[in-house]
């Protein structure tokens, strides 16, 4: 039990980075590992206060207790099955201390049982932080029997399992299928991608879900117990049916044996087959092709981001949502036209249309962490005989080339669409202010991540996932769509979001013409 201990221990310390905080003489590294701490607790106070609010809403509505704990175990669980499907290989099958480990008197079942459990104890956090909400709030307007926490704990401690055990195994399974192809990371950096934007997209879609379950509760009830009989199980559970209480916990417990067991039994196999490379068949040298400086700094910068699962899954979604937005926006303008004319707010068409594309261009741009991934091969990007100013370039350029063309698009498509409802005005400002925003966090996440650099990673989730510069660009991503749109929204006036697009411009050259001015220095202290 010691070495399990112990193991458990080095695992989530290198997730949560507590010794970092406790032990590091470098203050950057401190200040990273308190930024990845306090994005984590962003996400559990949002996810908490978002089922709080549901819950409260539904049992105020007379809805059955069982309903509320349905759906909220629901989300739940898909979102641990997309965060485990995301990184939960990972985890489990990370072999960078391999050697070491099979070299430690350490059966490999422990090694298997201790990357498990840490990976359970992540998701189980993120669990509690949406339904331990939903039982206080039972817990005060329904006066439940004393019976109920002991039973909703037990629950809650194993809800995370059946996600965790679905979305590791797909995760294994789908880098095991394609370990030995040249395309294994664009196929599961596009499959990872797009069940992220499946699960952004039901997120976004979560009021009406739950408006759907206050209507109809028990046609919405049947169709999530068709889909995911566990949460079924859980929620009558918790509200009073000790059968499937007793049901959903002995089904959890035995799909977590076996999962460990099997793991168990094909870890050396999976090492074996996951680490295998993929050789090129009759290779022949032939006319080698020469590029300028920043196109040659552009592709290496190219190839890093999307030989990067994590990043590319943190990233490209922006980008997919702001074609979709474009696309699917201008597609239903017909219907939609008829809305925004009855919302009693002057120019909300402009305002929405603007507040959007903002969001999606500048909540997670590459450049946050496009320093910080050159990790510790740093030393080469010192000694390279190119200037830094083409350096930081191609890093920028990287981000504008992932961005630039949807957003065009979709202000392109989104501004003929809606004509109607905009001025010269109002087109002026749906066209500069997301350039000038996309402009803004490119180049400002490019400077923060120079100030905030982590070089000393293990694993680029830890740069995508728990890096300050991400969190920090993240709350800049919000604070532009507040600044770009709440004084036209409260004042009325629609020429204050170009004049506001006007100085976001300034502010990039400011920011821009600085970085530049300083780009070696930058380079040689990091």
């Amino acid at each position: 039990m010691k070495a399990f201990r112990t193991l458990v221990k080095l695992y989530l310390d290198s997730i949560f980075r507590v010794s970092v905080m406790r032990y590091s003489k470098e203050s950057r590294e401190r200040k990273n590992a308190v930024m990845g701490v306090v994005a984590i607790g962003l996400i559990v106070v949002t996810y908490g206060g978002m089922s709080g609010t549901t819950s409260y809403q539904m049992l105020k509505a007379g809805v059955d207790p069982a309903v509320p704990f349905l759906m909220i175990a629901t989300m739940a669980s898909l979102f641990a099955l997309a965060m485990a499907f995301a990184q939960g290989g990972a985890t489990l099958s990370g072999f960078a201390d391999f050697d070491t480990l099979m070299g430690m008197p350490i059966p490999i079942s422990l090694i298997v049982l201790a990357r498990f459990f840490a990976l359970y104890s992540v998701e189980a956090l993120y669990c509690a932080a949406y339904l331990l909400p939903c039982g206080v709030v039972y817990t005060v307007l329904c006066s439940p029997a004393w019976w109920f926490w002991p039973v909703f704990l037990v629950a809650l401690l194993l809800l995370p399992v059946v996600p965790v055990v679905i979305g590791s195994g797909a995760d294994l399974l789908l880098s095991a299928a394609f370990a030995k192809s040249k395309y294994k990371k664009g196929v599961t950096s596009a499959i990872k991608m797009i069940l992220l934007l499946g699960f952004v997209v039901f997120a976004y879609m979560f009021p009406q879900i739950s408006s759907s379950f206050i209507a109809a509760p028990e046609k919405a009830v049947s169709a999530v117990s068709r889909i995911y009989p566990p949460a079924q199980w859980f929620a009558k559970g918790v509200t009073g049916v000790p059968l499937h209480a007793l049901l959903f916990c002995f089904g959890s417990a035995v799909l977590c044996a076996l999962f460990v067991l099997i793991l168990d039994r094909s870890f050396l196999r999976l090492h074996d087959r996951l680490t295998a490379g993929y050789h090129v068949k009759n290779y022949r040298l032939g006319a080698l092709r020469r590029s300028g400086t920043l196109k040659a700094l552009f592709l290496i910068e190219r190839k890093r981001f999307f030989g990067s699962t994590a990043w590319v899954v943190n990233t490209v979604i922006g980008s997919v949502l702001i074609a979709v937005l474009g696309v699917v926006g201008a597609a239903l303008s017909k219907t939609v036209i008829p809305f925004l004319k009855a919302v009693p707010v002057t120019g909300i068409a402009p305002i929405a249309i603007t507040g959007m594309l903002i969001f999606c261009a500048t909540i997670s741009p590459t450049t946050s962490c496009a320093i910080s991934m050159e990790g510790k091969q740093i030393w080469i990007a010192k000694t390279l005989p190119v200037s830094a100013k083409r350096w930081l370039s191609a890093k920028l350029l990287m981000n504008l080339a992932l961005v630039g063309p949807s957003l065009l698009l979709a202000i392109t498509l989104l501004s003929i669409a809606y004509r109607s409802m905009l001025t010269a005005v109002d087109v002026l400002g749906v066209v500069a202010a997301p350039i000038a925003a996309l402009l803004f966090s490119t180049v400002f996440g490019l400077y923060v991540n120079a100030k905030m650099p982590r070089l000393d990673w293990k694993s680029d989730t830890e740069i995508v996932k728990q890096s300050g510069a991400v969190l920090v660009m993240v709350l800049i991503g919000f604070g532009l769509v507040a600044v770009s749109v709440l004084p036209a929204l409260v004042f009325g006036l629609r020429w204050l979001t170009p004049l506001i697009a006007a100085t976001l411009f300034c502010l990039t050259a400011g920011v821009y013409g600085t970085m530049m001015k300083n780009a070696e220095q930058i380079r040689l202290n990091l």
